[in-house]
Parts: structure tokens; sequence; C-alpha cells
């Protein structure tokens, strides 16, 4: 690379501390008993910047769902989500991932059931043509209205189904199983996790970027996306050091361990597809009973951190 790549200017100016007193190291013993001299060319005073940008990311990551059906919410305490994970800086390019199996939270920490689905409901009015209210919009009352349109053309089909409230409790509980297949994945690449691609050894476990680049490797995509889309959340990592017994759960021997930078008003996308049970009838004859036996109803579940 050439001089003209670089910007040089006389004089380097006072520098960040003036007087500076960090010793320039003395000539040896020796070097002086030989008659050598430092000499000081104050003339010869440069500022220039390197042509390197310091970067924490070479692009924006955003991994992004394809399709779905309806959007539905639901509030989580981010303490629930930023206790399990953990990251540390090892060195250099080293970045290890940690996911605190002790902090998975369970189907009842997340709650599944409570999401409040907002664009793509069935419908946004009963029968009556009244607005329906948040706790009629929770995704186990929108899926029956759903499974009613397709059985009797109308959402208000739902009224037709002698067993209702036990249609919603259904919803609920699958809701509930997807939450705990998810925890178990957690689990799976955690500090006590069988995952083939963990390093570490018994109970402090970790998977770095290389160990595995699928996206399963949830530390480092959060990470990912946390650092290229906002790095300013990293430059005060003192405030991110995780407590004194958190870090001996993961790996007491280990330096440098931070919760990721999540913070409050923070979403983590799901998604999640609902089926009818297996031996659906549909009323219509065996042909259409195999086309509702088959309907699939795609949600994205925003966990809105608070």
């Amino acid at each position: 690379m050439s001089n003209s790549d670089f910007d040089v200017t006389n004089s380097s100016g006072s520098g960040g501390i003036v007087p500076t007193y960090i010793p320039v190291p003395a000539l040896s013993e020796a070097l002086i008993a030989a008659g050598a001299l430092q000499l000081s060319l104050v003339s010869l005073d440069k500022m220039v910047r390197i042509d390197q940008l310091g970067m924490t990311s070479s692009s924006i990551y955003i991994p992004c769902f394809i399709t779905w059906d309806a959007v539905a919410q639901c509030d989580v305490s981010l303490e629930t989500i930023r206790s399990m994970f953990v990251f540390q800086i090892y060195h250099e390019d080293d970045i290890r991932f940690y996911i605190d199996s002790f902090n998975i939270p369970n189907a009842a920490a997340i709650g599944l059931p409570t999401a409040v689905v907002g664009n793509g409901k069935v419908s946004s009015v009963n029968a009556a043509g009244t607005a329906l209210s948040n706790s009629d919009l929770v995704i186990g009352k929108d899926y029956i209205r759903h499974l009613a349109n397709r059985l009797f053309n109308t959402p208000f089909g739902v009224d037709l189904f002698i067993n209702e409230e036990d249609l919603v409790t259904s919803v609920n509980n699958a809701l509930n199983k997807v939450w705990t297949s998810c925890a178990q994945d957690l689990q799976d690449i955690s500090n006590t996790g069988q995952n083939e691609n963990l390093q570490g050894v018994e109970n402090y476990k970790y998977l770095s970027a290389t160990d595995c680049c699928c996206t399963c490797n949830f530390g480092s995509e959060l990470f990912d996306m946390l650092v290229s889309r906002d790095p300013s959340r990293f430059t005060d990592l003192t405030s991110l050091v995780v407590d004194s017994v958190q870090a001996t759960r993961l790996d007491p021997a280990a330096r440098n361990l931070y919760k990721l930078p999540l913070k409050v008003g923070d979403q983590i996308l799901i998604r999640v597809g609902l089926k009818p049970h297996p031996t659906q009838d549909s009323f219509q004859g065996s042909t259409k009973d195999d086309e509702i036996r088959d309907n699939l109803r795609v949600y994205i579940i925003l966990l809105n951190l608070v």
C-alpha cells in the first residue's frame, strides 16, 4: 500500500496525557559505558491514521422466518431470557458461548398460551359483532376459530363445538409442549448438555462460533445479531460481568464471562405451527378429512422482554 493511502500530518500534537510520565527505556549500562547516547529529533513528529476500521461485524445479521399466517405476542421477563446466555472473550477471535442449564426457563415462565394474536388473527369480533378482548385473542382461541372456519366456513362456528373449552386447553397444552421442546434444544447445547459439538468437560461445556456454525448455536446467533446491529451495547463490558455464583456454575476456571446485552424492549421471535388432531373429522367425507387433518396454521410469536 502506498503512502498516499494514509493521511500523514506534521506534529502528533499533545496526545492524550500532558506531560507524559511513561518512561522511555534508558540505554543499558553497557551501551552508556561505550558512549552511546539517546538523541530526540523533535521535528520528526508525525500523526497518521490507520487505513482499517475496527469493526465488530462485517455485515448486519438479520436472520428471519420465511412464512407464517399470524403474529402473536406475550411478555417475558428480561432476566428470564438474559440469565441463560453468557459469552466469554477467550483470546483474539475466540469467543465462547455458554447456556446456563440452571437458568433455562420452564413453560410457565415463558407463557406461550398467553400470547395475544394481532396481525393475521382469524377474527377481531364475535358473532354479535362485538370487538374481542385480548383474553379472547390468545392463540388457543384464535386457533379454534381457524379450525371452525375450515370445518364450517365461518369462524363463528366455534359455538358448534360442544367441547370448545377443552379444545382451547388442548391448544394451550400443545404450546407448553412446544416450549418444553425448545428448552430441550437449549439444554442440549448447555453447559451440562450432550451435543457432540460441545467443548469443555463435565458440567463446564460451551460452544464457539467455529465449533457449531449452524443457527442452533443460540448464544452465537444472538451475539451476532446484537453486535452487528447495535455494537454500542458492548461498550461497557464491566456492566455485563456475570456474578460469581453463575461464573462458578459455568466454569470456575473461566475469566471474562459476560451476559449478552439484551434489554427491555427487545423481542425474541420463535415460530410455531399447529395442526388438528390426527383423526379430526371434517364432517364432509374422507377426502375432506385428509385436507383438514393436514391443515397447518403457523404463528410467529414475539417474546417481548419486559
